[in-house]
């Protein structure tokens, strides 16, 4: 049996499609969400935690560091916008692989933006899109670390 052209270019099945046939819950939270607020005036603060992912965050940091880990978040949204302002402290995002970090939107006043998310997005995986200032602070955002330890102890 010949596919046309449109079959061939089209997805066999979608991601929600699986997660359908297999009854695969997903969180479905409300539009009209209020915008999370982080805060840090010194010291560190982090979301590692089971947590929720709003479409909209706000991360600021005067000094210290801030540590946004989306790696145990439940998350919903295909699109993120995280708002930052950094003064003399770090914001750090740490994401899995197959999620995107845009930090085009980040004005580097005498500090420093790096974003060390290279590899491809995954289909149906989210899209950070950060934006805001940093005066003499950092912004990054990179991969949870995987250590050869960590790989040993977990549990198949």
């Amino acid at each position: 049996m010949t596919r046309t052209k449109e079959q061939r270019q089209t997805a066999a099945t979608r991601v929600d499609d699986i997660e359908g046939a297999f009854g695969a819950r997903r969180y479905r939270p409300s539009p009209d969400a209020q915008p999370l607020e982080l805060r840090v005036n010194g010291g560190t603060k982090r979301t590692d935690e089971d947590w929720t992912v709003p479409k909209q965050l706000v991360a600021e940091c005067v000094s210290g560091k801030l540590v946004l880990d989306f790696t145990q978040a439940r998350c919903s949204r295909r699109e993120i916008d995280i708002r930052v302002a950094a003064g003399a402290g770090a914001i750090v995002l740490i994401v899995p692989r197959g999620w995107r970090v845009d930090m085009e939107g980040v004005q580097p006043g005498n500090g420093s933006v790096a974003n060390r998310v290279k590899l491809p997005r995954f289909p149906g995986a989210p899209m950070i899109r950060v934006t805001g200032q940093v005066d003499s602070g950092a912004v990054r955002a990179r991969y949870a670390y995987r250590s050869p330890l960590g790989l040993l102890r977990r549990t198949r």
